[in-house]
């Protein structure tokens, strides 16, 4: 199972990038491909002894600690990590951690887990994080923790982490700081977390000055993830006739969007602003139409509220 996994997550690697691959470690896969598990290892090593591949490093450092060979696994991860493999520092970092191999110490883990970190590795961020929070083998620091927290969203060698940016964005919401909310939520939105991008739009659209046309691509995005509120929200946009991007046409085409992916509460909800007449948008027939898409899904106040208006 294990060789299937990794080659599968490096085909996807190189099927996304115009990078040159050391043929050891090209070898290395096809023979896992066809299971011959010594021939790859054989690879990784020359790979890594030769040519000082970095990848093909981690891989026998990889490998040598699924064999429980861990003076090979150290060996090999940290020449990976001095190489510049973020992924052979957070092994280092990890066996510190757990004493595997080595003499636990939170102190090494926490110098290899942020050196991992630096390199674009956010799952070590939040390693290195966890250390300095709860004070393991290290002062108790919640500034430096706090910093590599917020890293684990900015890296992204290998993608950052997208909800923790967004979580960043909400914190610095509750503290009125929409200028640091904007900028992590955009970054969530930027790894197509739409949450991230609904809450972008939300900033452009209701805090003064409004910028109706950020709001719109923002929320576009959102709703082209197919966030429910981003698609609502857009629609609205368009239906303000004090809006410079009114749009009745637009309007209808999100409020559409909006229902179809949230099903028979959006339905209901859109249903009631078309109905009510002190709204800009009243209309009967776009009432009764959402009031009908809420009752096939199966809200029953959607059918009785579609009834009535026949």
């Amino acid at each position: 199972m294990r060789k299937v996994i990794l080659f599968a997550a490096v085909a996807i690697f190189l099927s996304g990038c115009s990078i040159l691959f050391d043929e050891n470690f090209v070898a290395g896969h096809a023979a896992l491909e066809r299971g011959d598990y010594k021939a790859a290892m054989g690879h990784f090593k020359t790979g890594c002894d030769e040519n000082n591949d970095k990848l093909s490093c981690y891989n026998y450092s990889y490998y040598a600690h699924e064999d429980k060979d861990y003076e090979q696994a150290i060996q090999y991860a940290k020449k990976a990590c001095n190489l510049g493999n973020p992924k052979g520092c957070g092994a280092i970092g990890y066996m510190y951690e757990i004493g595997e191999g080595l003499t636990q110490s939170y102190t090494e883990a926490a110098k290899y887990y942020a050196k991992a970190c630096e390199e674009g590795l956010y799952e070590s961020c939040e390693k290195a994080a966890n250390i300095y929070e709860n004070g393991l083998g290290v002062p108790k620091d919640l500034i430096k923790a706090r910093t590599f927290i917020e890293k684990s969203c900015t890296v992204g060698i290998f993608s950052g982490n997208s909800l923790k940016c967004y979580e960043f964005g909400d914190y610095y919401l509750e503290k009125n700081d929409t200028v640091k909310a904007r900028d992590f939520f955009e970054r969530a939105c930027e790894m197509r977390y739409a949450k991230g991008c609904a809450k972008v739009g939300d900033i452009y659209a209701k805090n003064i000055p409004k910028n109706y046309f950020k709001a719109s691509d923002f929320y576009e995005k959102g709703c082209d993830l197919k966030d429910t509120n981003s698609c609502y929200e857009l629609a609205i946009l368009y239906a303000d006739k004090k809006s410079p991007i009114t749009n009745v046409q637009q309007t209808a085409n999100y409020f559409n969007k909006a229902c179809n992916y949230s099903n028979k509460d959006m339905c209901y909800k859109i249903a009631l602003l078309y109905a009510d007449k002190r709204g800009g948008i009243y209309n009967m027939g776009e009432a009764k139409n959402f009031f009908k898409k809420a009752c096939d899904f199966g809200l029953k106040d959607g059918c009785s509220a579609a009834k009535r208006i026949e």
